[in-house]
């Protein structure tokens, strides 16, 4: 389905992006004021993995008969802190397996990105968070995800989290369906 766009048809292709925000995640009030002080569009709704994905709002004249949803080619997952995610992991412990079954779901999406707010991969190394996790197993698990799903992972702070979920759903659209 790749095609040429012209600029001004790129551009107008652009102004019919939507980002996709899961009605489940609750705090992203920083990320949607980004969106809109750039105008970037997005809409609540229940995606069955991950935080946030991608739309086309149809747009005939470029070829989008009806609105296209890419989420089964884009996964954005998104974590508050390096705490959460080891919480997270912990929870499997106790027979609370969210975060693998949500992963599970990931291995057949083509792209899949891990946004980890603030904290740095420093902070998994020197136990910098709240659980009981050791590190080590911390590290272990999430390259084992990585590698299995083909993740990306992404430390961002919590101002530029908005800019990085959207310049991937931009980058996304571009791999997939232009030139």
């Amino acid at each position: 389905m790749k095609q040429y766009y012209t600029d001004k048809h790129y551009k107008e292709l652009l102004s019919h992006m939507i980002i996709l925000v899961d009605t489940r995640d609750q705090t992203n009030g920083a990320i949607l004021e980004w969106f809109n002080k750039h105008k970037v569009r997005w809409k609540t709704k229940a995606l069955k993995t991950g935080d946030y994905g991608l739309m086309i709002e149809a747009c005939p004249e470029l070829g989008f008969l009806t609105d296209t949803y890419f989420t089964d080619e884009l996964c954005i997952e998104r974590k508050n802190s390096v705490s959460e995610l080891a919480g997270n992991f912990s929870n499997v412990l106790k027979d609370d397996d969210r975060i693998f079954k949500e992963f599970n779901r990931m291995i057949n999406i083509e792209r899949n990105f891990l946004l980890i707010e603030n904290d740095n991969i420093g902070d998994i190394i020197d136990r910098n968070y709240r659980s009981k996790l050791n590190p080590d197993s911390f590290l272990r698990a999430l390259l084992t995800w990585q590698h299995r799903n083909n993740m990306h992972i992404y430390f961002v702070p919590k101002e530029h989290m908005g800019k990085m979920i959207y310049e991937i759903c931009k980058n996304c659209l571009d791999s997939k369906i232009l030139r």
